[in-house]
Formats: C-alpha cells, structure tokens, sequence
C-alpha cells in the first residue's frame, strides 16, 4: 500500500512563500511563486494529496501554474471552500473527503504541514505531521561523517 501524504501548499510546497504571499493581482503572484522541486521528488512514489487553505477560488490557476512550473500534479486536491483558518478547513477535508475516500487508518498518512496548529489537529487524529525542513532533514544524510564508535562485549 502507498503511504498517503498530506502536503501543505503555502511555505512547504511553495518555496518564497514570505516573498509572493502579498503579490497582487493574484497572476503577479502565480508568476513569481516558486515550488520545491526536490520535495516533490521526496515524495513522488507516494499517493500525494494537496489540502491548502488557499482559496478555492483560486485552485484552477494554481494548479496549473505548479503543474507548468514543474511538470507535477497532485493526485488529489482540497482547496478552502468553508474560508476557515488552516487547522479547521484542514480537518473538515479530512472528514469530508479524506476519511471517506481513504479510510481513518492513521499509519497509512503523514503530513508535510507548515502551521503548527494543524500539525497539533493531524495528531489529534495520530497522523504524524512535520515542517518541511524537519522532512527534509530526514531525507539527507550528513556527507564525511565518522561511524560512531560501537563497544562490543562478550559479557
């Protein structure tokens, strides 16, 4: 079975976030945002579901501009149709759409979240939440580094 990833859009796929959040009209926004493409690498075997905050209004042309920006789709999708901060929209999608389709299994899913009260609502429901950084983290190995030092005893 393939693991089932939550992805969050705003500051984990979206790599300047900080810098393109305020961008207006929503299009000046769309050409300057810029996507990780070495998470989305991380993560390309694995069943990839997007729940953002972001509007819904504005699902169609993000998703195409991710998709022209880097060839990549989402296998799912959940943009905020109930205009709710992130933790509430965000579990709404899980008992709407997610648990519904995938079932409430909580080791089949892990999340890449920004927003540390939505990685506090995805425990809630066990499903192991992190920040980008911390998964990326996990995914490299430190280069020239010495094998730890292992006693062994025969006792």
């Amino acid at each position: 079975m393939k693991r089932i990833c939550l992805l969050d859009l705003n500051y984990t796929l979206v790599s300047n976030q900080q810098a393109t959040r305020m961008l207006r009209p929503f299009s000046a926004r769309m050409q300057a945002e810029e996507y990780r493409t070495e998470l989305l690498d991380a993560i390309k075997d694995d069943y990839v579901i997007l729940i953002t905050a972001r509007p819904n209004y504005q699902a169609k042309e993000t998703l195409a501009n991710i998709a022209r920006k880097t060839g990549w789709r989402p296998q799912e999708f959940y943009f905020n149709d109930i205009n709710a901060k992130p933790p509430v929209f965000k579990e709404s999608a899980l008992r709407r759409w997610v648990f519904p389709k995938h079932g409430k299994e909580p080791m089949q899913f892990y999340a890449l979240e920004s927003n540390p009260d939505t990685r506090e609502m995805y425990a809630r429901y066990g499903i192991h939440a992190q920040p980008y950084s911390t998964f990326l983290k996990g995914l490299t190995k430190p280069v020239n580094e010495e094998p730890a030092f292992t006693q062994m005893s025969m006792f």
